[in-house]
C-alpha cells in the first residue's frame, strides 16, 4: 500500500511540506481515535504495566485499569484526584480495598490505591514532540484498519486548505527600471562669438519620469495582499478585516459546514478581487497619462532649446564665412548629438512602458486564474470534508 503522504497527493495534487503531512497525520489518527466507539477501542486496545506515581497519563486513551489483589486482577474504579485523601480513610464510605481498588491522576501520573502496581488497557495516542512520519508509513500501529482511510481524508482536508493560502497572489512590483533623462550638450556659436546656449537637462523638462504604482485595495487595517490571518465567524473586526476572510471561510466549510455562507463569503471574496484589478487598470490609465504628458513636456523642451540653436546658427553666419562654416559644423554635430540622445531616452521610455504594461496584465492573469483554482481548492476541499464526516459518524454509529 502507498505511504499515507502518497495517499494525500493522490486526493489533493501536489503538496511537498513533508512536515506538514506528518503533523497532518497525527492530529488526524488522535481525531479518528477520539471518535472511535468503545466497542472498537477495545478491539485495539493494549495492556500495559503501571507503576504507582511514576507512569505518566499522556499518550493514553485509557479503558480502564487493573490491580492485583494476590490472587486475580481487580477492575480499579477512576476518580478525581480531589477524593484521593477519602478513599484512603478506612473510616470513609469510600474506602478502597484490594477487592475494590481505585486509580486517579495526578500531576500528569497515574496512581492507585491500595498502593502498588497495576495493568492500563488503553489505546495510545500520539505525541507532537514526534509525529507520525507520514512518507515513511502506511499503516498505524494499534489502529483499526478499516478507519485509516479517515486519517488520510483528515490530512488531505488540512493540505488543501495549506494550499488555499498559497493562492494568495504576492504583493505587485515592477522589474523594469524607468531611463533617466539625458543631460544635452552644451551648444554654443565657436570662435566666431561668444555666445552660447544652455544645456537641455532633466531640471528643464516639466514634471518626473512616470513611474507605475501598485493599487491598494485595503479593509479596515489590512490590504487584500497582505498574509492570511485566523479569523472568526461573526466577530465584527473579521468582517472588515480583508486577510481574516479567507480563515473565515475554511470556518464556514469545516467547521459550520454551511455551504450557503460559504458561497456568500466567496462572492464578497472575489468582489474585492474584482475591485482590485479594476484598481490595477486604473494605475495603468494614470501612468500612461503621465507619460504621455512627460513624452509632451520633453518635445517641448527640445523644440524651446532647438529654437535658441537656430538663433545661434544665423549669428555664427554673421560673422563670416570661414567662421560661419567652422562654427555651423561644430553646432550640427552636437545638435545631432542631442537628437541622438533625445531619440534614444524616448525609445528607452517607450520600451519601459511597453514592459510595465505587460506585467501589469500579468499580474491581473494570474489574479484572475488564482480566483479560480481558488473556487475549485474550496470545493474540493468541502467534498473531502464531506466524506470524512460521513466517515465518522458511520464509525460513531458502529
Amino acid at each position: 500500500m502507498a505511504t499515507f503522504s502518497a495517499q494525500v497527493v493522490d486526493l489533493v495534487g501536489t503538496f511537498s511540506d513533508e512536515a506538514a503531512l506528518d503533523s497532518f497525520i497525527t492530529e488526524g489518527a488522535n481525531e479518528v481515535i477520539n471518535a472511535m466507539p468503545r466497542s472498537m477501542l477495545e478491539r485495539i486496545a493494549e495492556e500495559t504495566a503501571v507503576t504507582d506515581g511514576t507512569t505518566t497519563s499522556e499518550g493514553h486513551k485509557v479503558l480502564h485499569m487493573l490491580r492485583n489483589d494476590g490472587t486475580i486482577d481487580q477492575p480499579c474504579r477512576a476518580i478525581p484526584a480531589r477524593k484521593r485523601g477519602r478513599v484512603q480513610d478506612s473510616s470513609d464510605m469510600e474506602f478502597a480495598t484490594t477487592s475494590d481498588p481505585v486509580y486517579w491522576v495526578q500531576d500528569g501520573k497515574f496512581n492507585l490505591f491500595p498502593n502498588g502496581n497495576g495493568l492500563l488497557v488503553s489505546v495510545p495516542t500520539y505525541n507532537q514532540g514526534s509525529p507520525l512520519d507520514a512518507s515513511a508509513i502506511s499503516t498505524i500501529t494499534n489502529f483499526p484498519n478499516e478507519a485509516e482511510y479517515l486519517v488520510v481524508l483528515y490530512a488531505a482536508i488540512k493540505a488543501l486548505q495549506q494550499n488555499l493560502s498559497g493562492l494568495i497572489e504576492a504583493d505587485f512590483s515592477i522589474s523594469a527600471t524607468a531611463p533617466t533623462a539625458p543631460s544635452l550638450a552644451t551648444l554654443s556659436g565657436g570662435t566666431v562669438s561668444p555666445i552660447t546656449v544652455a544645456s537641455v537637462s532633466k531640471a528643464d523638462i516639466s514634471g518626473d519620469v512616470p513611474s507605475y504604482t501598485a493599487p491598494v485595495v485595503s479593509g479596515d487595517t489590512q490590504e487584500i495582499t497582505g498574509s492570511i490571518v485566523a479569523g472568526s465567524t461573526g466577530t465584527a473586526a473579521d468582517r472588515i478585516n480583508i486577510q481574516h476572510w479567507y480563515d473565515v471561510l475554511a470556518d464556514m466549510i469545516e467547521d459550520s459546514e454551511d455551504t450557503e455562507l460559504a458561497s456568500i463569503q466567496l462572492q464578497k471574496i472575489n468582489s474585492y478581487i474584482q475591485a482590485y484589478q479594476t484598481a490595477t487598470q486604473n494605475q495603468i490609465n494614470i501612468f500612461n497619462k503621465n507619460n504621455a504628458r512627460y513624452q509632451a513636456n520633453v518635445q517641448a523642451e527640445l523644440a524651446k532649446h532647438n529654437s535658441d540653436l537656430q538663433k545661434v546658427l544665423r549669428q555664427a553666419q554673421l560673422d563670416g564665412s570661414d567662421a560661419q562654416q567652422e562654427s555651423a559644423q561644430t553646432l550640427q554635430a552636437a545638435i545631432q548629438n542631442n537628437d541622438d540622445l533625445v531619440q534614444k531616452f524616448l525609445a528607452e521610455l517607450n520600451k519601459y512602458t511597453a514592459q510595465v504594461n505587460s506585467e501589469v496584465q500579468t499580474y491581473s492573469q494570474n489574479i484572475s486564474n488564482n480566483a479560480q483554482k481558488f473556487q475549485h481548492t474550496v470545493a474540493q476541499q468541502g467534498k473531502l470534508q464531506a466524506d470524512y464526516d460521513k466517515g465518522i459518524q458511520v464509525m460513531r454509529g458502529g
